[in-house]
């Protein structure tokens, strides 16, 4: 026997009760009743629940949607970490140079890098798009949990934290150098122009009062941001593993 429609059974039921009614079969009528109440209510069972399938759907396309944004991003942000790492492992030597006893006039003649290691570094910002198109999605959406949006969401504002109080700190050490050699080094112009040959810059660089200074950068740069570094990228690293396996996920 083919099955029936929705509005086919609703018209057997009607056929149904016209003829109950004719004969007065109340008990029956009542019957039929209770069956038309419990049809229509499977009805809009089954609407409520395709319709809560087709909001999963459309939730669960957006959050692909999302951790697509945020995989760019987290992309974006392990290049740009590593060229930074890079950056800093390539002056390392120089730190341990002019931090060593043997420093001389001829030390800087040698290796005029030496005059601005206290005076500059490119400080850089995670990106945000991705990660607020995550965090925003988890505030609108009554979600279960979910282990990675959850390690993702924290892992960001820990590293996120860390890098602005970091490079905060490293940056007002670099005004503070710079503002000391203002006020009170006549030969600021010459160096910022690369006029090496004072003697009295030689002997500022070659004092322990600069070492001091030099030492304090290295502390922020090797003792704070390079391990820093090396721990963002190595969850950056393990964080873009698991994003490649769910967004593959079929």
């Amino acid at each position: 026997m083919e099955s029936c429609s929705y509005h086919e059974l609703m018209s057997i039921f009607n056929n149904k009760r016209m003829a109950l009614l004719s004969k007065k079969g109340i008990f029956k009528y009542i019957t039929y009743g209770i069956g038309e109440i419990i049809l229509v209510v499977i009805g809009i069972l089954i609407a409520v629940s395709i319709n809560n399938k087709n909001q999963e759907r459309a939730a669960q396309k957006k959050l692909r949607s999302y951790l697509q944004v945020y995989q760019q991003d987290l992309q974006q942000d392990t290049l740009v970490v590593g060229q930074v790492l890079r950056y800093v492992d390539d002056r390392k030597e120089f730190f341990k140079l002019f931090l060593s006893d043997t420093v001389s006039a001829k030390t800087y003649q040698e290796n005029r890098q030496g005059y601005g290691l206290i005076l500059s570094y490119s400080p850089f910002e995670l990106q945000q798009k991705g990660i607020n198109l995550l965090e925003n999605y988890v505030n609108d959406n009554e979600v279960e949990q979910d282990t990675l949006i959850s390690s993702i969401l924290a892992n960001h504002r820990i590293f996120n934290n860390l890098l602005n109080e970091t490079n905060q700190r490293i940056g007002d050490d670099i005004d503070n150098n710079m503002l000391y050699l203002k006020e009170n080094q006549p030969w600021i112009a010459d160096l910022l122009m690369g006029k090496l040959t004072n003697p009295d810059m030689i002997s500022y660089f070659t004092s322990d009062y600069y070492r001091a200074r030099l030492a304090v950068h290295s502390t922020l740069v090797y003792g704070n941001l390079e391990p820093l570094l090396k721990q963002i990228q190595s969850t950056n690293t393990e964080t873009l593993g698991l994003l490649e396996k769910r967004l593959n996920k079929k």
